[in-house]
């Protein structure tokens, strides 16, 4: 693909475009009304909008911050290349973690990894069955492996598409303090997953319960902060923009504290996340091609005291849901 063809495919948004964007992921169960209100819309243009940047792929879907965590749930991180592997092999073999119920995120990714995956479970002999089946079955297909316990992430709103600099309230996930909850919640948010902004109505006629029972439930978990937010997964690459992990190693680290304001406070991240692994710093960020990424690598540096850095491009999730399916 040539650059002038994918400069051809990024869709040109309006100020109000981006609005409602932000709107969407900063709360994707908001009513069309309730959008419409915060950024001077009508209620039917809104609708209209949507639906265009729904068939235009634009917003690939809507997904619930679940704090799984809460639930009772850890889970495992994964990369890995891939190795003597066809085209279709390697669609076999992301088919299978699609449809693995216990498999919640699935990416490709380029440059150090070809591929990540998350693996959610109540405790290591859970993942020690799962990666032993994963391993007997794909083992001569993938090398260079990298499994940590993925312990905790916070939830940046995409402050870039309102070019704002303000910090914000964020989701976060791994308090690690269990919450009473039961079946029923459990299948509330398995649905919520995969469509944050399911109706009500439809929610009540799957789970054959009565709507109000099903309103009560998501606004008790909402409270306990088991939902911690709904979000829209957007098409980044139609907007321009590029999706990295940038994986740092710092000389000196200072205090968390410190390490999420500077995240909050930079519109081009999306995520701060802490695992159990020789990083100091791990940061997801959408920006606007190479320029963007070196202006916020100049900042870092200018900011932190780097020693090493990292870099993992994000091409495209196939799955995404913060909960395991069983």
């Amino acid at each position: 693909m040539t650059e002038t063809k994918k400069k051809q495919e990024i869709t040109k948004l309006s100020l109000k475009d981006r609005k409602l964007l932000y709107e969407l992921d900063k709360n994707s169960r908001q009513t069309n009304s309730e959008i419409g209100k915060n950024i001077r819309m009508n209620k039917n243009t809104v609708n209209y909008k949507i639906k265009k940047f729904e068939q235009e792929q634009i917003i690939l879907s809507y997904y619930t911050v679940i704090d799984y965590s809460k639930l009772g749930y850890f889970n495992f991180r994964f990369y890995a290349k891939f190795f003597n592997t066809t085209t279709e092999k390697e669609q076999e073999i992301i088919d299978w973690l699609v449809k693995n119920p216990k498999a919640g995120v699935v990416a490709r990714i380029e440059t150090v990894f070809d591929l990540a995956f998350m693996v959610w479970v109540k405790n290591p002999y859970e993942f020690e069955k799962f990666w032993f089946e994963f391993k007997e079955k794909f083992r001569p297909y993938f090398w260079n492996e990298k499994v940590d316990v993925f312990t905790s992430v916070y939830h940046f709103k995409r402050k870039y598409l309102i070019n704002s600099q303000e910090s914000t309230d964020y989701d976060f996930i791994g308090e690690n303090k269990i919450i009473n909850h039961d079946e029923l919640d459990l299948k509330i948010l398995r649905i919520l997953s995969k469509n944050a902004r399911i109706p009500l109505i439809e929610i009540a006629e799957k789970l054959k319960t009565p709507e109000r029972t099903i309103a009560f439930r998501i606004k008790k978990l909402e409270k306990n902060k088991i939902i911690q937010g709904y979000k829209a997964n957007l098409n980044y690459g139609k907007l321009g923009y590029e999706y990295h992990k940038i994986n740092i190693h710092l000389n000196k680290v200072p205090k968390r504290s410190e390490l999420l304001e500077f995240a909050n406070t930079q519109p081009n991240i999306i995520y701060y996340d802490i695992s159990n692994n020789d990083y100091d710093y791990e940061i997801d960020v959408e920006v606007k091609e190479k320029q963007g990424l070196l202006n916020l690598l100049a900042e870092l540096k200018e900011k932190f005291q780097v020693r090493d850095i990292e870099i993992l491009t994000f091409k495209k999730y196939y799955k995404l849901e913060l909960i395991p399916e069983v």
